[in-house]
C-alpha cells in the first residue's frame, strides 16, 4: 500500500464517482480503477460494492477511509513538499425550501469564501422526502426541520431554532395571533410539509377556527399572497433580513411561540461527513448573530 493509492481511494469518496475522482488527481479512469483493485487484493477485501453506479464504498471501505485520512494528513505533515491539491469535493445536499431562501445561500456563500473547494449538488424537497434520501444513501446530509423520530443510522445536529410567527397585511382585522387567524381567510403552508403539520396540530390543540383559502407550497408564494392582501398565514421567522414586504406585519404564534429546530442531518457512516460538517460550521457561523436556545 502506497500513499498514492490511499490518495486516489480518497478522492473517490471525496468525488463520488471513480471518473471524478481521476480527473481531480489527475489519473485516467483505467488507473484509478487499477489503483483500487490493487488495493483490494493487497488487503484481502472488496472496498466497493460494484453492482450500483457509481460504486459505493462497502462496510470495510468505510472504515478504510478514516485510517487513509488520518495516514495522509500524518505523510504531509512530515513536509508540505509532499501535500498534494486533492481538497475539497462532491457534497449532495438536500435543504427544506424554507431554508433555501432563508440560511443556506449565506452558509454556502462562507464556505465559498473560505475556499475550501467544496461543489455543491443541491435537491430540495420535503423533510420527509430527503430523510428518506439520506437513509438511502442518495444525499450525504440536508438540511430540515427535526425529524419526528429519530433513527439509529442518521444524526440530526441542530443549528437553528425558529419561531412561527402570524403574518398580516397591515389592513387585516386583528391584533392578536387568535384574532387574525379567525377573523381572515387563512393561507395554509403545504400541510404535507412537517412545518405545515406542525402549525396545523398547534391550531387544533388550541381550538382556533380558521377558514382555510388556499393552500400553498412555498414560503414565498404565501408571503406574496399575504403581502396582497389575501389572507393571514403562519410560517417561520428565519430571521434573515427583509423577509417580509413593508406591507407585512407579524405577531408570534403563541405564548411562547411555536418553535421549530432547524439542522443538519446526516448518516452516521458516511466517507464525506468532513463535507458535511464544514458546512454545518458555516450554518453555525452565520446564524449566530440570530441564534436561539436550541438545547
Amino acid at each position: 500500500m502506497d500513499v498514492k493509492t490511499l490518495y486516489t481511494l480518497v478522492a473517490i469518496a471525496d468525488r463520488g464517482s471513480f471518473a471524478e475522482a481521476g480527473k481531480a488527481i489527475g489519473l485516467t479512469l483505467s488507473a484509478v480503477s487499477m489503483q483500487i483493485r490493487a488495493l483490494e487484493e493487497e488487503l484481502g477485501t472488496v472496498l466497493f460494492d460494484r453492482t450500483r453506479r457509481p460504486p459505493v464504498l462497502t462496510d470495510s471501505g468505510l472504515r478504510l477511509i478514516d485510517g487513509a485520512r488520518d495516514l495522509i494528513a500524518h505523510w504531509e505533515s512530515l513536509s508540505d513538499s509532499l501535500k498534494r491539491e486533492v481538497s475539497g469535493g462532491v457534497l449532495k445536499l438536500g435543504a427544506v425550501h424554507t431554508s433555501v431562501s432563508g440560511w443556506l445561500p449565506l452558509a454556502l456563500r462562507r464556505l465559498q469564501k473560505q475556499g475550501q473547494g467544496i461543489e455543491i449538488r443541491l435537491t430540495t424537497g420535503l423533510t420527509h422526502e430527503l430523510e428518506n434520501e439520506v437513509l438511502r444513501g442518495q444525499l450525504d446530509a440536508a438540511v430540515v426541520t427535526e425529524p419526528e423520530l429519530s433513527r439509529g443510522e442518521l444524526v440530526f445536529h441542530p443549528f437553528f431554532a425558529e419561531a412561527m410567527v402570524v403574518i398580516a397585511h397591515k389592513t387585516a382585522v386583528g391584533d392578536t395571533d387568535q384574532a387574525l387567524l379567525e377573523n381572515n381567510p387563512y393561507v395554509r403552508f403545504n400541510r404535507m410539509a412537517r412545518v405545515g403539520r406542525m402549525v396545523s396540530a398547534e391550531i387544533e390543540r388550541r381550538g382556533l377556527e380558521v377558514q382555510s383559502a388556499m393552500e400553498i407550497d412555498s414560503i414565498e408564494g404565501v408571503i406574496a399572497m399575504v403581502a396582497n392582501g389575501l389572507g393571514v398565514s403562519v410560517v417561520p421567522n428565519r430571521g434573515v433580513a427583509n423577509e417580509f414586504p413593508p406591507s407585512i406585519r407579524s405577531v408570534p404564534f403563541g405564548d411562547p411561540p411555536l418553535m421549530r429546530r432547524l439542522g443538519l442531518l446526516m448518516p452516521r457512516e458516511n466517507p464525506r461527513a468532513h463535507l458535511s460538517l464544514s458546512l454545518l460550521g458555516a450554518l453555525e457561523e452565520v446564524s449566530k448573530p440570530k441564534a436561539r436556545k436550541i438545547a
